[in-house]
């Protein structure tokens, strides 16, 4: 389904930056501490934060006419003292960063009832980010697109678990008016799922601060990110190989980000020449136009992965 109106343009840190806690910047002076130790600390800061909250399952289960579909925490307290706690509610999946475990929290308040996004789309959403202690520090309550694998690991994760919806309305004024059967969740994330010690620049998130996002899963598209390098200053230009994003997932763990064929540190789905043997992925892919994938020395291996093989003319 096209979209016929401008979506917000949304500024990404790809993730190898914005969860790489390497002290590149000279003139940056955060400590880089033990990933281990600050991942304790913020899964204790995490749980308790679990224990002591609700969301209102209540209003999801029966809504009220006016309901805004919207996830809202609240501490268990007083009026609120019989309340389900998070921690009892939240499911978890256990995600590496610098190859100590972290664990995800996340709440699916809604499913969603199409297809679910998958690493490498693009996606259209309205999302809110926060701290644990309330204070928000990016709410866009209007659709915004972004790559699912341009953002940080823990907000990633639970995009792709996410379903979408069936279709919207377009008001007189331009803004859209959603199905209500769209996905809406929630992830609590500990900072080596979120920036680390390396936040965006210019934003204010402090470093090692453990994370909450709220998201609605609209839509999602298909997308072609790869660049290729055109100036000695690493200036950058589009260039698409003709491969989607996601299907560029070689070893086939749903995730194109570590897929790497040529070595070069730049991801295959980001790479304009995949096997790294100077000729374009888009001119290997399927040069003579046939529709199939090109495997010219016929060894099982597609010319595009294939440093050996080269189409005569390239």
């Amino acid at each position: 389904m096209k979209l016929n109106f401008i979506f917000i343009l949304v500024v990404v840190i790809f993730f190898t930056i914005s969860c790489n806690n390497d002290d590149d910047d000279a003139g940056d002076t955060i400590e880089v501490r033990d990933v281990a130790e600050v991942e304790a600390e913020d899964d204790a800061e995490l749980q308790l934060y679990l224990q002591t909250h609700f969301y209102n399952y209540e209003e999801f289960q029966n809504p009220p006419a006016d309901f805004d579909y919207k996830i809202v925490f609240d501490t268990i307290a007083g009026v609120n003292a019989d309340k389900i706690p998070l921690i009892e509610q939240v499911q978890e999946e256990i995600i590496n960063f610098q190859d100590v475990p972290h664990t995800l929290y996340y709440i699916i308040a809604r499913e969603g009832v199409g297809e679910n996004p998958v690493y490498g789309h693009e996606v259209i959403t309205k999302y809110q980010g926060s701290y644990i202690g309330g204070e928000i520090f990016n709410d866009l309550n209007v659709e915004t697109k972004f790559s699912t694998t341009g953002v940080v690991y823990g907000f990633g994760a639970l995009l792709v678990k996410l379903k979408t919806g069936t279709s919207f309305t377009e008001n007189i004024n331009g803004t859209l008016e959603w199905n209500q059967d769209y996905g809406i969740g929630a992830a609590f994330m500990p900072s080596g799922l979120g920036y680390f010690n390396s936040p965006p620049l210019g934003s204010s998130i402090p470093s090692y601060s453990p994370l909450i996002f709220k998201v609605d899963m609209l839509e999602f598209n298909e997308i072609d990110e790869d660049y290729t390098i055109i100036n000695a200053q690493g200036g950058t230009a589009s260039t698409p190989d003709g491969i989607p994003s996601h299907l560029e997932d070689v070893d086939g763990d749903g995730d194109p980000r570590n897929d790497d064929t040529d070595g070069d540190g730049i991801p295959n789905y980001l790479d304009a020449d995949d096997d790294g043997d100077g000729v374009l992925t888009k001119a290997e892919y399927d040069y003579d136009e046939d529709g199939v994938v090109d495997d010219s020395d016929g060894d099982g291996v597609p010319d595009y992965l294939d440093p050996d093989s080269r189409i005569e003319g390239n």
